[in-house]
């Protein structure tokens, strides 16, 4: 049976930039430092692990080329992460702005996908949309 995300890697145009990115807005989350692999191209995968062991990690790695993310091209769309109180989307929204990144919306419910589904959506120094929410999915039925 699945038990959840083990990670996702994202491919930045500008690693340096994009760590401190992480860093600035999600460390106060308990987002931790990097923790750095081989990838198979020889270059180095920097892993920000969640607060909680075994609860997933983002990957950071250099890009070999420079290419504009697409948001509506085949592949990735947006990256979100549930986060356990709604302060909690307020303290990320808030370290996004100090961090100059662009936001899409601001934290506010969003009652199409759960009553109680708050949540912020900005731009990551790639283009990455994120999603920061105080609800783990959209599912009506808490115990499902």
């Amino acid at each position: 049976m699945l038990v959840g995300l083990g990670h996702v890697d994202l491919v930045c145009r500008d690693l340096e930039r994009s760590l401190a990115f992480y860093a600035a807005v999600f460390g106060r989350l308990g987002l931790e430092p990097p923790a750095l692999f081989d990838g198979e191209r020889g270059e180095h995968i920097h892993y920000l692990r969640f607060p909680t062991a075994g609860s997933g990690s983002i990957g950071l790695r250099q890009a070999q080329s420079d290419q504009e993310f697409e948001l509506y091209a085949p592949g990735f769309h947006h990256l979100a992460l549930a986060v356990e109180r709604k302060v909690d989307v307020d303290v990320a929204h808030e370290a996004a702005v100090e961090a100059g990144a662009e936001i899409l919306h601001a934290p506010k419910l969003w009652p199409q996908y759960h009553p109680d589904f708050y949540a912020t959506f900005f731009l990551d120094p790639d283009g990455f949309r994120l999603e920061v929410a105080a609800s783990k999915d959209a599912r009506l039925d808490s115990t499902s």
